[in-house]
């Protein structure tokens, strides 16, 4: 008899070391915890099992994985606060339970048998550590052969450190993942924008376009453009997309394929910002949007007409006198379909700058988190060269200066047209 139960003993303990090479041989996280589950049901001669992961944000236990017909249940309503169910209270106490009767322990969450028509009798609960920090509790729940024994308890806590080791080693190789993969995006979002983004704006003569664009990290939500129409007229934009990163990038392409297409098809500026956002809103997600202006000249005219989706308004330089014009006649583009923007009309005289620019500009803050703002905006510009290349230097400067060493926290575009002197 004592040795037909040794047997056992070394046959359990064989099977519990077949744990350890799950730790070399699978490192996705879902299947590991499907093997590790089904291995220990079979070792421990349970009904089921089942493993909570901690979540130390919400410093919570989530069940994860089980070895039975109800984890599909069990994940849509088992999570359990810190020192709550049994679980809770192992993982809180670092203390391992074994219970014969689970109704008549004041710490079991019987609700959880209701919901899911599971009839739990007895188990062990133990929680799992590696470097001493708390990963998650793993139950063994009915025992196929009456109640767990001390001998139970011991080799389930003898297993549950090979468990969190190999838990550990996924979660770690599913960082490194993560990391490449989002590095890999981040190369493929920003060559995506590179491409759709001008070098150098194109000439028109009589009139003089400079730009600088600095984004806050590798991939950013700002853009410009210029564009010559059919008629001969030409586009400037400058416009902000909601969000950062690949999304971003995507989305920028897009919209500057769209407003392209758009201004090929001719009208006014109203007309042109007016399509554009019908189409914009039928493909944007919700919570994404463009904050977008749109500069239309016509060099035989001068007549220059704005169209603003909730965007800065432009910032006209007139012979020593400087202002805002108008306020966005709308919502940033992608969110109301039935919204109209309406064109502001405008010329500029010989020596004139219209200065496009987005909010990392006066939302700029320095080393105090002091912000720049457009007060401190309108009191450079009153000092600032009369010709555009210098202006646009001379902004860059301030800029830094009072920025100085502080981390850029968003991106910052600045594009400034200028109208020739007249002889």
């Amino acid at each position: 008899m004592l040795s037909k139960c040794l047997e056992t003993q070394n046959e359990r303990l064989l099977q519990a070391l077949e744990i350890s090479h799950l730790i070399a041989g699978e490192l996705k996280l879902a299947p590991l915890l499907k093997q590790i589950m089904a291995h220990t049901q079979s070792i421990m001669n349970a009904e089921t099992c089942s493993l909570f992961l901690f979540d130390e944000e919400k410093n919570e236990l989530v069940f994860n994985v089980c070895a039975g017909e109800k984890e599909a249940q069990l994940k849509e309503i088992c999570r359990l606060p810190m020192g709550k169910g049994i679980a809770g209270w192992c993982a809180q106490r670092g203390e391992s339970l074994c219970i014969d009767d689970v109704y008549a322990d004041a710490h079991f969450e019987v609700a959880f048998d209701r919901q899911t028509d599971f009839i739990t009798r007895n188990m062990i609960s133990t929680p799992l550590y590696v470097h001493q920090k708390l990963i998650g509790v793993c139950q063994v729940i009915n025992c196929q052969h009456g109640v767990f024994s001390s001998s139970d308890q011991q080799l389930l806590e003898a297993m549950v450190p090979m468990m969190a080791i190999a838990i550990d080693n996924a979660h770690a190789h599913q960082q490194l993942l993560d990391a490449e993969i989002f590095q890999h995006d981040m190369v493929l979002a920003k060559s995506i924008q590179d491409s759709f983004l001008l070098d150098v704006l194109p000439e028109l003569d009589a009139y003089r376009a400079v730009f600088h664009m600095r984004s806050a990290f590798d991939v950013g939500g700002d853009f410009y453009d210029a564009v010559h129409m059919p008629d001969h007229r030409m586009a400037y934009i400058v416009g902000d997309i909601s969000g950062k990163g690949v999304s971003a990038a995507m989305l920028m392409s897009s919209v500057l394929s769209d407003l392209r297409l758009q201004l090929s098809r001719g009208g006014s500026a109203s007309d042109i910002m007016n399509r554009f956002n019908v189409e914009l809103c039928k493909k944007v997600q919700q919570g994404m949007f463009v904050s977008l202006l749109l500069m239309i000249l016509n060099p035989k005219t001068g007549q220059i007409e704005i169209a603003n989706a909730g965007h800065l308004p432009a910032i006209h330089l007139s012979q020593g006198s400087v202002w805002q014009h108008h306020e966005a006649s709308g919502p940033p583009a992608g969110i109301l379909s039935g919204i109209r923007y309406e064109g502001e009309m405008l010329s500029l005289a010989g020596g004139d700058m219209l200065l496009l620019y987005t909010d990392g500009v006066p939302d700029a803050r320095n080393v105090s988190d002091e912000m720049l703002g457009t007060d401190r905006l309108l009191q450079w510009l009153n000092h600032a060269p009369s010709d555009a290349n210098e202006c646009l230097a001379y902004l860059k400067h301030c800029i830094a200066k009072f920025t100085a060493d502080a981390k850029q926290s968003d991106d910052l575009t600045m594009l400034i047209l200028q109208a020739d002197q007249h002889d």
